[in-house]
């Protein structure tokens, strides 16, 4: 749905094409969506594939439907570099109230350039060593996801300490489905609720103007599992990945 937004889908009856022209670093955002787990032989055919489908990209990730979780026969691409990404779905209607937010901290949709500016930073120091997220990537990617929330498909709210931000999500919308993007929380500022309670009113606030969608996400570990369950999110369903990262 979020790939819609500020990118290009093209379905071509046995896999889908997911293409970013202005992210071309974004491997999630330019990638192939396969309609079943890989079977035995099916790694030479998916990298023939790929090659063709994006010939400029030298990554590699197959995003599969396999919402029970089914890696299929994965061993040829394990043997290939390729890692196996399996990551649970949460959702929920009905949110529990987090409590009091922590003294001192705001909330409030980012809206300048000065905003836009800090989620970039946030980004950076959130992942500070991490595969693939260099400043040049962030502010592409962030450029394209303001310009998706200014068209009304979205919000990406932020909570703030005087006018440091210290924790960052966005949320995107369509057919009474919302997904969370990029659930971030300052190093210096975990533990503290901060993330919970945003998580609260963002939620809160898109159901003032939409209703009562289902709000979708994928916790990236368990610790920030936790948190999402605190106010009402369960077990839905699974997602699953084949990625290898650019070569060269």
């Amino acid at each position: 749905m979020i790939q819609r937004m500020y990118g290009i889908v093209e379905e071509k009856g046995s896999h889908t094409v997911l293409r970013t022209p202005a992210v071309p670093d974004f491997w999630y955002g330019n990638c192939l969506l396969m309609p079943a787990p890989p079977r035995a032989g099916d790694h030479a055919a998916w990298m023939s594939l790929f090659a063709e489908e994006l010939p400029e990209h030298t990554h590699r990730v197959f995003l599969v439907d396999a919402p029970d979780g089914e890696m299929g026969d994965a061993q040829a691409f394990l043997e290939n570099g390729f890692e196996v990404n399996v990551c649970d779905v949460l959702a929920t209607q009905a949110l529990r109230d987090p409590g009091p937010p922590p003294s001192g901290i705001g909330f409030r949709p980012l809206v300048s350039d000065r905003d836009w500016e800090a989620v970039v930073a946030l980004s950076l120091r959130v992942n500070e060593g991490g595969r693939g997220h260099d400043l040049g990537f962030l502010q592409r990617k962030f450029r394209v996801v303001r310009q998706a929330a200014e068209q009304g498909r979205g919000v990406w709210w932020g909570a703030w300490e005087r006018e440091e931000l210290v924790a960052d999500m966005g949320l995107f919308w369509s057919e009474g489905l919302v997904r969370f993007q990029d659930v971030e929380t300052h190093p210096d500022h975990r533990r503290r609720g901060i993330c919970r309670s945003l998580l609260h009113r963002a939620c809160a606030e898109a159901r003032r103007s939409l209703g009562e969608p289902l709000f979708v996400i994928v916790p990236v570990d368990g610790t920030v599992r936790r948190v999402y369950e605190s106010v009402g999110f369960s077990f839905r369903e699974k997602t699953v990945d084949f990625l290898r990262m650019p070569q060269g």
